[in-house]
């Protein structure tokens, strides 16, 4: 009983998942071309390849605009997963004498034309989205998000840029809402492709 409970679960949590599918006797062959082509990865996500690999970072962190800044490493590994669509990266490290986990999942939604970051680690039970452009020009992908203040409970605001570097390096920085509402940069990472 409990199998065929779970199983049912599984199959309405992949429903709900799905886009809407047209019913394919009622579309001509451009329709379907058409919505096969919102399903598929394309050169969006191409621009994500560069991420795939494994990574050394060297992070710093500021709690607040006046604090003195904290500094850790980090080591990753990052995979494309689901034929393409999502690069799935891997942190470990070590936070202030504490080990840190973390996981990125990050791609271009083809519907809302727009790439995506979703983050969770074993420092929150929440997870953290953000969504935003790439400008191929200068290689940076910029997002904005909003997270939850652990002291206070507020909304604050959140932007991250990652900038592809020519000799293979990341630089991201991200930038939140501080104690006076103004924004102020709280992380700044380094990352090194190692493989």
């Amino acid at each position: 009983m409990k199998r065929a409970i779970a199983i049912v679960a599984l199959a309405w949590v992949a429903h709900l998942s799905l886009p809407p599918m047209p019913r394919a006797q009622e579309m001509s062959q451009e329709e379907m071309a058409a919505w096969m082509a919102t399903t598929s990865p394309n050169e969006h996500h191409e621009v994500l390849s560069p991420l795939v690999g494994s990574w050394s970072h060297d992070l710093t962190f500021w709690q607040t605009p006046d604090a003195e800044p904290t500094k850790m490493t980090a080591t990753s590994e990052s995979r494309w997963v689901m034929g393409g669509r999502y690069v799935q990266s891997d942190y470990t490290g070590d936070f202030m004498g504490m080990p840190f986990e973390g996981r990125d999942m990050i791609g271009y939604d083809n519907l809302k034309k727009k790439y995506f970051s979703v983050w969770i680690d074993n420092m929150s039970t929440g997870p953290m989205d953000s969504w935003g452009a790439y400008d191929p020009e200068t290689k940076t992908l910029t997002l904005e998000g909003t997270s939850i203040d652990p002291m206070s409970g507020a909304t604050i605001e959140m932007k991250s840029t990652m900038t592809f570097l020519d000799d293979g390096t990341i630089h991201y920085e991200s930038w939140m809402d501080g104690p006076d509402s103004e924004a102020f940069k709280h992380m700044e990472i380094h990352s090194t492709k190692t493989g």
